[in-house]
């Protein structure tokens, strides 16, 4: 890389408080001598306590900091979209404000940046979860390999690094029910990853929870993948073949052995198996349907309540 290289390094943030400034800290000691011509781009995900005040502070002390307040909360992907917005840099990444991923990560993952590679994810060699979160991981990264795109990490991606021309063909989609990791895994360019092992969390708690997980789950296969819709044809065609199998079963057997009597539990259960999959279909057709709804609005993505440091947005 030259040497006038500059980083773009974002990091949303939601009831973080003071811990912005370890934050800053950490990733202006791994930078400032290799890259001097980085930036730190904090978005504000609507946070309800002190944190925006602290990051008033920090940029008033730092030009480098970079802040962007959201008028409500939007979620963290919509917050590294808006960071990529506002993103100045050659190369532009993604770090969580809890240093779980260290800063340092970066430098290792600029040097692969360049041809052909034009996106570096950072994978964790191990986790320590519980063991329900780590079955939830590894069973929505075995789907989203198979249904979404090969070019997604095994055991998917905590942190990435990006090239100017990724930000630029990211700045393109507009739609509002986007996972990041689906659309850098499936707009084309080649990629590469390392692994790392993951650190204790400064201060704070996860905000990721169960609910955030399941929204991620819907978005990444609706969003990038026709295998719901695939998936209620196929188990249509399924069940009607085992419906009529099933008929002729019956009749045939109530001609020639004639002990076939009848059965308010059976029916009971099939109406019940009936209706179940039913019901999943029409939830997997009106996810679709809302989220073509949610496009057809044109709403904004996000709103900017303000914003601190920055001369000019590209």
């Amino acid at each position: 890389m030259p040497e006038n290289t500059s980083i773009s390094v974002i990091i949303p943030v939601y009831f973080e408080g003071v811990i912005v400034h370890t934050a800053f800290e950490r990733v202006h000691k791994a930078l400032k001598d290799h890259y001097p011509n980085y930036e730190v781009i904090f978005v504000d995900d609507g946070s309800g306590d002190n944190t925006f005040e602290e990051l008033q502070k920090l940029a008033s002390k730092e030009s480098r900091v970079k802040v962007i307040r959201f008028s409500t909360n939007a979620g963290s992907h919509m917050a590294i979209r808006a960071g990529m917005d506002y993103a100045s840099g050659d190369m532009v990444g993604f770090l969580a404000c809890d240093m779980q991923e260290p800063p340092e990560l970066l430098l290792d993952m600029a040097k692969l940046i360049g041809k052909p590679n034009e996106i570096v994810w950072a994978v964790r060699n191990s986790r320590k979860d519980s063991p329900l979160s780590v079955l939830f991981s590894n069973t929505f990264y075995f789907l989203a390999r198979r249904i979404v795109s090969k070019n997604i990490p095994p055991k998917g991606a905590s942190m990435f690094l990006v090239s100017r021309k990724v930000v630029e063909a990211i700045r393109r989609y507009h739609e509002r029910n986007l996972t990041l990791e689906g659309l850098m895994a499936t707009i084309g360019y080649k990629s590469a990853h390392i692994l790392y092992n993951r650190e204790e969390r400064i201060a704070g708690k996860s905000k990721w929870t169960i609910q955030k997980k399941l929204k991620l789950f819907v978005d990444f296969f609706v969003a990038y993948s026709y295998a719901p819709i695939r998936f209620i044809s196929v188990t249509g065609i399924v069940l009607s073949l085992l419906g009529f199998a099933w008929t002729i079963y019956i009749v045939l057997r109530h001609f020639i052995v004639g002990d076939l009597s009848d059965g308010w539990p059976a029916l009971i259960s099939v109406l019940l198996v009936g209706f179940g999959i039913t019901n999943i279909s029409l939830g997997i057709m009106a996810e679709y349907l809302w989220r073509t709804l949610d496009e057809t609005r044109k709403r904004p993505n996000y709103i900017v309540e303000q914003e601190l440091n920055f001369s000019n947005k590209k």
